[in-house]
């Protein structure tokens, strides 16, 4: 997963660079298919009297006081190298309250699209082949809104409605225009996934771990951000991204569910359809809707699925996950097995296997077979019975290849030879039992960084909120 981008089929090959939201990637040639613009913007406010409706929350997830809750005034503050902001209410409104609270950082997206001339050159080609269209009539209302509600305050800085289609539906328009061609390297898969619960775990408790790899591109190195996000119509949630990502990659609610993606190849174009919606996007209505693993499968399930993809969802309250394998043809559900389920960037459930790309990418199968040594109970390094966050921490760092047990360099970034040097950008460990969850980004190598401690109930002021413990894993 280098950052050479492979000229007609370049062009196209750009436009799937461009829209670098598309989480995970690495190098394998068998692919088929500022800190002054935040630090001083703790008091930036937005005003805004929308309130969450009271139904959307359970009872058991916020106050235990007789009193209603009321969702926290948007707004942004600054967390070391984390930019946390505040939204709430309608999507439009909440893509208003993003465009003027991240107004620098967006214009610093469109500086970096610009000098790389992919829009002058890219977006007249993608209208022309009705890649726009098909974004615009495939999306989600909500994206469609908040894109809006986003150009509404931002469009100054040279946001477009047709820039923000084009990124927050990445993930269809990446494998659509990858197929056929040869695939760019910057664009291949690269994630890994772990859920550990019951006799897996040191407390019985259910814990999810997630790497989100992809490529030295320093707008999304540069800029992390926590959205607090307080919809008027559904579960109050956070997602783990960057300026302008309204469709989601990692992310948890505060009914306890955790929801990260990984990225797949198809086996070929017809595990593809050209109606459905986006994967991310849907992670985010997931987010916004969904209170239990079971109500996220009947979710999926009554789906209409564009592309090849895959989700791992944890559901704290229940301590049950799964990882979900889908394509426009076949979807496959991989339930706790001893208590642990892991995937990386291919498929391996029985009514999907024959669905993705074969032969798998090497570094996917590395990594896979890696969390094998180190999460089921007969794993020859594994940390069965003893999981809990701080050994999460410690899977998402291992730089041990499974089949030589040579170790990588803790200063290596990407070399498609450990889960920890495959181009990780965001890596995330979740508590969703207790709504907590920590975070490396910000600077390279990303597993070297501490992990953060973040409390969703503390982030929407939830009276009875505990904080996060312990604050970092340094």
């Amino acid at each position: 997963m280098k950052s050479t981008v492979p000229v007609l089929a370049i062009l196209f090959l750009l436009l799937s660079v461009s829209i670098w939201l598309i989480s995970c990637a690495d190098d394998d040639d068998n692919d088929q298919a500022d800190d002054d613009s935040s630090g001083d913007s703790d008091d930036d406010q937005v005003n805004d009297d929308d309130q969450t409706d009271d139904d959307a929350v359970d009872d058991d997830s916020a106050d235990d006081d007789t009193s209603p809750w009321e969702p926290v005034e948007p707004h942004r503050e600054t967390d070391g190298a984390f930019t946390i902001v505040w939204l709430t209410g309608t999507p439009y409104e909440m893509g208003q309250q993003q465009g003027q609270l991240l107004h620098d950082e967006l214009q610093a997206g469109i500086d970096w699209l610009n000098a790389m001339h992919l829009i002058d050159i890219l977006l007249p080609i993608a209208n022309w082949l009705g890649l726009t269209d098909l974004a615009m009539s495939n999306s989600y209302p909500d994206i469609v809104q908040e894109c809006q509600g986003l150009v509404d305050t931002a469009g100054d800085t040279g946001w477009t409605m047709d820039v923000c289609m084009l990124l927050n539906f990445g993930d269809v328009l990446i494998e659509f225009l990858s197929y056929g061609f040869p695939p760019a390297r910057a664009i291949a898969p690269g994630c890994t996934q772990v859920i550990a619960a019951g006799a897996a775990t040191t407390d019985g408790r259910l814990y999810h771990g997630r790497s989100l790899d992809w490529d030295k591109i320093d707008y999304l190195i540069d800029y992390p951000v926590i959205f607090v996000r307080q919809p008027s119509d559904g579960i109050p949630h956070i997602y783990v991204g960057f300026p302008g990502n309204l469709s989601p990659y990692n992310g948890i609610n505060a009914e306890g569910v955790s929801i990260a993606s990984d990225e797949a190849d198809p086996f070929d174009k017809s595990f593809h359809d050209r109606t459905g919606h986006s994967h991310v996007q849907m992670l985010g209505q997931l987010l916004k809707k969904a209170h239990s693993l079971e109500e996220a499968t009947s979710m999926i399930l009554a789906e209409d699925h564009m592309t090849v993809e895959i989700f791992a969802i944890a559901d704290g309250k229940a301590r049950q996950g799964a990882v979900f394998e889908m394509t426009a043809k076949a979807l496959g559900v991989r339930p706790l097995q001893d208590d642990v389920v892991f995937t990386t960037n291919h498929f391996v459930a029985p009514e999907t296997e024959d669905a993705d790309a074969e032969p798998p990418s090497s570094s996917s199968t590395l990594r896979f077979d890696r969390v094998k040594q180190l999460i089921p109970p007969d794993g020859e390094d594994t940390y069965y019975g003893a999981i809990e966050p701080e050994i999460l921490v410690q899977v998402l760092r291992d730089r041990i290849n499974p089949y030589t047990g040579q170790e990588s360099g803790a200063d290596v970034f990407n070399n498609d030879l450990s889960i920890a040097t495959n181009g990780a950008i965001y890596q995330i460990v979740f508590d969703p039992e207790n709504l907590w969850f920590w975070v490396a980004a910000g600077a390279i190598p990303v597993p070297q960084q501490p992990f953060v401690g973040f409390s969703l109930g503390e982030l929407l002021n939830y009276s009875d909120a505990a904080p996060c413990e312990p604050e970092v894993f340094p």
